[in-house]
């Protein structure tokens, strides 16, 4: 796995500005962010981007993806606490995985790869300052290598993508009073996703009066388990009123 981080002379440009949505259909602050996601799908034509933000308690939160594959790619990881993305996050370095199959990996993760049909898998972190504050996935359905001029547009564009990054994470936070509980009927809707699995962790750290990375694990763990996914397990907490009390 390799880092690259080296600046384009050409006109690389960045996200669109903010102001510029062309589709009233839809709601605003989503088509801004898929369009944080449309660069890196526009300039390497890979087949799906997902992009995540870290708190400063190290939780990853989605806050865009293009499609199913990459939205389960970060739950996985999220589950799993393992990855190219977790990788990325952990050394601040790029992680390059042209072909899954011929790359050492946890090997539930690599299951899951090959279950969800991703064969080349690519992670760059999003940095300010010194900090890394989230991570660009990139993925494809067929094994390739990234070029040195892909590297070097892959690594731009996640450094343009950052602050609009943030700033939809600060957006879906401050939003989150306003959720309705509904359920969400679209895996896409990754950042409605997150939010419940937060409101379960929260629900868990009182149950068993544990910090919130204690009940954050025990929710993963169990999900890891019960073989389901975290959003499947958080609903049963939210919605169905299932009790940890009873599983500790």
């Amino acid at each position: 796995m390799t880092s690259r981080d080296s600046s384009r002379s050409d006109n690389d440009t960045g996200p669109p500005p903010d102001g510029d949505d062309s589709n009233g259909d839809h709601d605003d602050e989503r088509s801004r962010d898929w369009g944080i996601c449309s660069e890196f799908m526009n300039r390497l034509a890979i087949s799906g981007v997902v992009i995540s933000i870290v708190d400063s308690g190290g939780r990853r939160s989605t806050v865009a993806a293009t499609d199913v594959v990459a939205a389960r790619w970060d739950e996985v990881e999220l589950e799993l606490g393992a990855g190219p993305l977790h990788d990325a996050v952990a050394t601040k370095t790029a992680q390059v995985i042209p072909d899954v199959r011929t790359s050492v990996l946890n090997p539930l993760l690599a299951s899951h790869f090959e279950d969800l049909g991703v064969r080349a898998a690519f992670a760059f972190p999003l940095t300010m300052g010194s900090a890394t504050v989230g991570v660009a996935g990139l993925y494809d359905t067929t094994p390739r290598s990234f070029s040195e001029a892909d590297l070097r547009t892959a690594s731009h564009l996640a450094r343009s993508v950052t602050i609009p990054a943030v700033k939809a994470a600060l957006r879906f936070a401050a939003h989150d009073s306003a959720t309705n509980g509904d359920d969400v009927a679209d895996t896409r809707d990754v950042p409605e996703l997150r939010r419940e699995v937060h409101q379960a962790t929260g629900m868990i750290s009182a149950q068993l009066d544990v910090t919130m990375t204690e009940a954050f694990a025990r929710l993963r763990a169990y999900a890891v388990a019960s073989e389901r996914s975290m959003v499947a397990i958080a609903r049963d907490v939210v919605h169905d009123g299932v009790s940890f009390t009873a599983l500790d």
